[in-house]
């Protein structure tokens, strides 16, 4: 019945919050990621040709068809479970099908939850709630898993109740709004979702969102993630008034720019490309690179401010930066003051005069040792 009903043996695993990650590297090898590690699983499906009418009855609940000639598929299970999954001819009959099950974390994450599990310090989120409020776009960086998402959404629960966020994603993993005892809605919250149908000229993609959602008169558009052309629209809306808060994959915060630039590039833009990288220095003044460490941590490894460009490479101010020690130990750093053209930024926009004098001041010592406070909690 639960091969009829459901996915079978994977049910138990899909629905379980503790499970994290659901990877299937051939009809019989099945793994499991959790917060504790990788774990191999004896279940498994009875036949490859059983892996392959399960992996696309997932696909089908996405809207899209996983077949011979559409052997690929990037889609979603449920709100917040991503599904990404190969079959014949790309992979071998006999293996059946390889998979991924990713569940995004839905619920909304405080700052102190955050400073709790080491992502963090307290002076480094309150940095980017405040860019984040007062007008200075935003991108955070880093690999998958690495919790660019969850950031993401601690940035937004931050908002100010009364900014118009418009949200752009895949499959939905930000839950954003926001209501009191009686049920009524406090904030402003916009999500939508782009639509894959696997047929020409019926897909509705990020950019096109991205266009629609400036008529909507947003004071905070949030492409959750940005893998194309459409970072070409993001970086315009980021110089023309609104503040866009996204992700992207990138090995640090300066490598960031330069993946903004080649996506900006698709778009089969004439701009030249150093006067592109100037236009994307300055509409994200602010980068984040996330990272998970070997200890299964997930770090803000560094904050940049960018300033300008050189010779077509971005000239950047690390703001704040987590440097591991030889022992395993580690320390988050202050490490520079924002300079005046951000400063000027966020005063117009209405920030408190003295938070901006204090960030416009360079450290004298300012560290944090994670291991210890970790310890102590």
């Amino acid at each position: 019945y639960g091969d009829m009903a459901g996915f079978g043996f994977l049910d138990k695993y899909i629905y379980n919050p503790d499970i994290e990650e659901i990877n299937g590297n051939s009809w019989n090898d099945i793994e499991l990621i959790t917060a504790d590690g990788v774990f191999k699983i004896g279940e498994h499906f009875s036949s490859p040709q059983r892996a392959v009418d399960t992996i696309r009855k997932m696909a089908r609940l996405g809207g899209l068809i996983l077949d011979h000639t559409s052997p690929a598929v990037d889609s979603y299970l449920t709100r917040g479970i991503r599904i990404s999954a190969l079959i014949p001819p790309l992979v071998d009959m006999d293996v059946g099908a390889v998979f991924s099950l990713r569940r995004q974390r839905m619920a909304r994450v405080t700052q102190q939850q955050l400073v709790s599990w080491g992502t963090a310090t307290d002076e480094m989120l309150e940095f980017l709630a405040n860019c984040a409020n007062y007008g200075v776009s935003i991108g955070v960086a880093g690999k998958t898993g690495s919790g660019k998402t969850t950031d993401i959404s601690y940035l937004l629960g931050s908002l100010h109740h009364g900014k118009r966020i418009f949200t752009i994603e895949e499959t939905r993993e930000l839950d954003l709004v926001q209501t009191d005892p009686d049920g009524k809605v406090l904030n402003r919250v916009i999500h939508t979702c782009t639509r894959p149908s696997g047929q020409t000229g019926l897909d509705v993609d990020a950019s096109t969102l991205l266009r629609k959602a400036l008529r909507f008169h947003p004071d905070i558009i949030v492409p959750a993630e940005m893998r194309g052309d459409e970072a070409m629209i993001a970086q315009e809306a980021a110089r023309t008034g609104h503040t866009v808060i996204t992700s992207l994959h990138a090995n640090s915060a300066r490598m960031a720019y330069k993946r903004i630039l080649s996506m900006c590039q698709m778009s089969d833009t004439k701009i030249l490309t150093h006067v592109l990288m100037g236009m994307i220095v300055e509409g994200f003044p602010i980068m984040v690179f996330k990272k998970q460490l070997p200890d299964g941590k997930r770090r803000i490894m560094e904050i940049v401010e960018a300033t300008g460009t050189w010779d077509g490479d971005v000239q950047a101010t690390t703001l704040f930066r987590f440097t591991v020690q030889p022992d395993g130990n580690g320390q988050f750093v202050r490490v520079h003051g924002i300079s005046e053209n951000l400063a000027d930024t966020l005063l117009e926009n209405g920030a408190d005069p003295k938070w901006v004098e204090q960030c416009r001041h360079n450290p004298v010592a300012n560290t944090t040792n994670t291991r210890r406070k970790e310890a102590q909690r």
